[in-house]
């Protein structure tokens, strides 16, 4: 079920990319590179090594706190 609800997730998120893309040319590049990470990240939920997509999964965690961390860092510094 999660599978399948990350799935739907990621193709909403596209649809949303792809309108932005429509309504602005402008952002197409962002567009495209987002829809490209969103079909990626949301495929990887069927890979047939759980150990493998335990990997990424914790990487993807890891890489979250560490953007958001430092993110806070920025902005206590003032730079964001």
């Amino acid at each position: 079920m999660i599978r399948e609800l990350v799935l739907f997730g990621g193709a909403a998120y596209l649809v949303i990319a792809l309108v932005q893309w429509l309504q602005n040319g402008t952002v197409r590049g962002e567009a495209v590179a987002l829809a490209g990470l969103l079909v990626a990240l949301s495929l990887i939920h069927y890979a047939s090594n759980e150990e493998r997509l335990k990997r990424f999964e914790t990487a993807g965690l890891w890489l979250a706190v560490a953007l958001f961390a430092g993110y806070a860092l920025a902005k206590a510094g003032g730079f964001a």
